[in-house]
């Protein structure tokens, strides 16, 4: 089964489906490595290991896409990728859609945000465009793809500047249009879930931040709550970076890495993830020189 199909079917599972998120190629095998059926790309870490910049609209759909061909080059898994608002109106979501479909991604997710865009999970104001243009936003992402297989996820911030119920009424208006399926922003409270599944009815994702009362749930509570998959931004990219930091301040204080050693991975840990073997396996049956020239016969 292809990803797009194993994406499918994990979707309309009655089992919930954890989906940590990624933002590179380490991180995604680390992720396949240890068992996840499925990953999602998160723009923020993406933004960060890229330009060490935050997540405010500053990578291009030429970067994303990029991206997203590394990731989905180096696991076998399905791939949801953070599509931003689709880098512009919905002519150039048109063309977003080619470039992630051609990537070989499983799904894109878009959103409404207005531009300059900002992560959905800062505690300031989210504006969002309007209903109109991000519905026409939708429609031509639809009308763009090829692979019917390929999904893509209507998600919205219009919960943290419009309210739950008007983001449930938005997400259900895409998918009515045809969005596989949604993803809202911002919905965190039991009230707030049970709202939203009273209005929409097909299977949606949620996002597990590392704050606030759902943070706390086990994934099994979040699935009772009716959700079919959890993504979750944090865990990856927030310990990475607090290791390395940790494992910096050790050198520069200590001046070596040896009490640090027990919290890293072997060498051999490493080059097994990088799957290295199969490369030297590949040398030993093709490569049959080094790049000599071929001398003329006399």
């Amino acid at each position: 089964m292809n990803a797009r199909l194993k994406l499918k079917e994990l979707l309309q599972s009655p089992e919930i489906t954890q989906v940590p998120s990624v933002f590179d190629g380490i991180s995604a095998r680390m992720a396949q490595a240890t068992g996840f059926q499925a990953i999602s790309v998160t723009g923020n870490g993406v933004a960060a290991s890229m330009l060490g910049r935050p997540d405010v609209g500053l990578v291009s759909l030429t970067e994303s896409s990029q991206v997203a061909r590394n990731i989905a080059g180096a696991v076998d898994i399905p791939v949801i990728f953070d599509a931003d608002t689709g880098y512009g109106t919905a002519l150039n979501v048109t063309r977003a859609v080619q470039e992630f479909e051609n990537s070989g991604v499983a799904a894109i997710k878009l959103e409404d945000q207005v531009t300059p865009k900002r992560c959905g999970v800062l505690d300031v104001p989210i504006p969002v465009v309007t209903e109109k243009e991000y519905l026409g936003k939708i429609e031509a992402a639809l009308w763009a793809r090829k692979d019917p297989d390929f999904l893509i996820i209507a998600r919205t911030d219009a919960a943290n500047t419009l309210g739950v119920e008007a983001a449930a009424l938005r997400a259900k208006r895409a998918i009515d249009l045809g969005a596989d399926s949604a993803l809202i922003i911002g919905v965190r409270e039991k009230e707030d879930v049970e709202c939203v599944m009273s209005i929409i009815d097909t299977p949606l994702l949620t996002l597990v931040e590392e704050k606030g009362p759902m943070s706390t749930l086990h994934v099994s509570e979040i699935e009772k709550l009716g959700f079919s998959l959890a993504l979750y931004p944090g865990p990856i990219r927030f310990s990475m970076a607090a290791a390395a930091r940790r494992a910096l301040e050790i050198l520069r204080d200590e001046g070596q890495s040896t009490s640090f050693r027990p919290h890293m991975l072997k060498p051999e840990e490493w080059y097994e993830l990088m799957d290295i073997d199969s490369y030297f396996d590949i040398e030993k049956r093709f490569v049959r020189g080094s790049g000599e020239a071929e001398q003329p016969v006399p």
